[in-house]
């Protein structure tokens, strides 16, 4: 078991009860010598005259000597902790509950499942008020025993009503990436009850699972009581977009950005901020801006080729079609194993730009697109027939006279694969007439009136209501 399952995730305050004045001035004498640890870690030798000073004038002080512990773990000194947290209990008397979750902590470290439980409890019979030690005890057993574990926390909610308990155990599960469970147990305690961090969990499992719907009032309220907690602004941004809801998405995003403390923008923020500015205003250039701010983050490299498909996309939108072209040609690449509709979409932006171009080189991108669906058929034989049947239509149109027959040799491979279908489904039949259709058409023209018959008796069989093989077959 990884030992970091068992250390409690967000820690909670402990709690002491001691004087005002006394507490002060512990406090300043554990924020001095736990700066002079944490700054000085793996070098007990250089800070020990320090240590020891603390410790000559705090022997009898259970807190300061149980900070100087937990300083040490966090220092990555477990040998120093361990000596701290016995000398905290000593002066104790044997009974002080954080003394005894620091000892816990030590033994979790080390992946000592029984022994840290055990100074869990001992820690819980010291305290009894205290929801930490509870909290980690069902950390470390609940992969032995659910029940106690959760039995444990139970315990815990009669002790301490005001405490949040379904939420310690939802946390559980959302540490486990058991986001629908982790929502069911969450939904058991009202919102107002929950922490910000619990709030944080809540919505953001909800995103996970899809549910904008339901994540979006638990933002709602984290921004009422937190709001200008970065992670309640981008769950905004995300939930509104999602719905459909793209200006308020957008009043979200400039929280997050503007007016959010500590914010660490991720690739995330400016993918969805890129999305909202095209969607709620069309402002192309910006959403292509943030689309580009986040292809230079550090991004997993699936979500790299969604990336650059949107710059694509929105270079496209916008009419920039030179753009366009090298950021599909950059998705391609980055995707490594296109698809037969890549391929497809690719062919559809060169005829998409011939329909803007002057006449005279409308040709020269119909051309590129011909050659496109030639490509593909070759790489994608399970797709060829109907790559085909495109190649053919695209042909058929610049050869829309038929002098040239420019589509008759692909409507001709296309009906040959659809002729050796022993199941035909009903599109695959429709595709067939039309390549009867069009030779029957093209040998027409060509006054080969027994082989256009043929053709469309060919049409009439698959189709008996077709007037127009009517036409020719009287």
């Amino acid at each position: 078991m990884k030992a970091i399952k068992y250390l409690f995730i967000g820690a909670l305050m402990l709690v002491f009860s001691v004087p005002a004045v006394a507490q002060d001035e512990d406090q300043a004498t554990i924020n001095a010598i736990t700066r002079v640890i944490k700054e000085n870690k793996g070098g007990f030798d250089a800070i020990k005259d320090e240590v020891k000073s603390v410790y000559k004038k705090n022997k009898k002080n259970a807190k300061v000597l149980t900070a100087m512990g937990v300083a040490f773990k966090e220092a990555n000194d477990t040998a120093n902790a361990r000596e701290y947290a016995e000398l905290a209990l000593k002066a104790a008397k044997n009974h002080y509950a954080p003394a005894r979750i620091l000892l816990g902590d030590i033994e979790a470290i080390a992946d000592h499942a029984g022994p840290a439980a055990s100074q869990y409890l001992m820690a819980i019979d010291d305290d009894p008020k205290n929801p930490e030690g509870y909290f980690k005890y069902a950390s470390v057993y609940r992969k032995v025993s659910p029940k106690l574990a959760v039995a444990k926390l139970d315990e815990l909610a009669k002790q301490r009503p005001d405490i949040a308990v379904n939420a310690m155990k939802a946390r559980f599960w959302f540490d486990d990436k058991e986001f629908d469970k982790a929502i069911e147990v969450y939904k058991l305690d009202p919102l107002n009850k929950l922490d910000r961090g619990d709030l944080t969990n809540f919505a953001t499992a909800n995103y996970f699972t899809g549910k904008h719907a339901d994540g979006l009032p638990i933002v709602e309220e984290g921004i009422k009581r937190f709001p200008r907690h970065a992670p309640f602004n981008r769950l905004g941004m995300f939930f509104n977009y999602e719905l459909g809801n793209h200006e308020k998405a957008l009043e979200f995003a400039d929280r997050l950005f503007n007016a959010s403390d500590s914010l660490k923008a991720s690739w995330m923020d400016h993918f969805y901020h890129g999305l909202c500015l095209q969607s709620a205003r069309s402002d192309y250039d910006g959403a292509i801006a943030e689309f580009k701010n986040a292809l230079g983050m550090d991004v997993p490299a699936s979500n790299k080729v969604s990336l650059i498909q949107s710059i694509y996309s929105a270079y496209s939108a916008k009419g920039d079609f030179d753009n366009a072209i090298k950021y599909y040609n950059e998705y391609l690449a980055a995707k490594g194993n296109p698809s037969a509709n890549d391929y497809n979409s690719l062919a559809r932006m060169y005829l998409k730009h011939a329909e803007e171009v002057p006449e005279a080189e409308k040709k020269q991108w119909q051309m590129k697109a011909d050659a496109t669906y030639g490509e593909a058929i070759q790489k994608f034989p399970a797709n060829a027939e109907y790559l085909t049947i495109l190649r053919a239509r695209l042909n058929a149109t610049i050869d829309a006279d038929m002098s040239q027959g420019l589509a008759k040799p692909y409507y001709e491979s296309a009906a040959q694969m659809l002729e050796a279908k022993a199941n035909r489904e009903a599109a695959e039949t429709t595709r067939l007439v039309e390549c009867y259709r069009y030779l029957g058409w093209y040998y027409n023209e060509q006054k080969d009136r027994d082989k256009s018959q043929s053709y469309w008796r060919k049409v009439k069989e698959l189709d008996p209501s077709n007037t127009e093989a009517d036409q020719f077959l009287q």
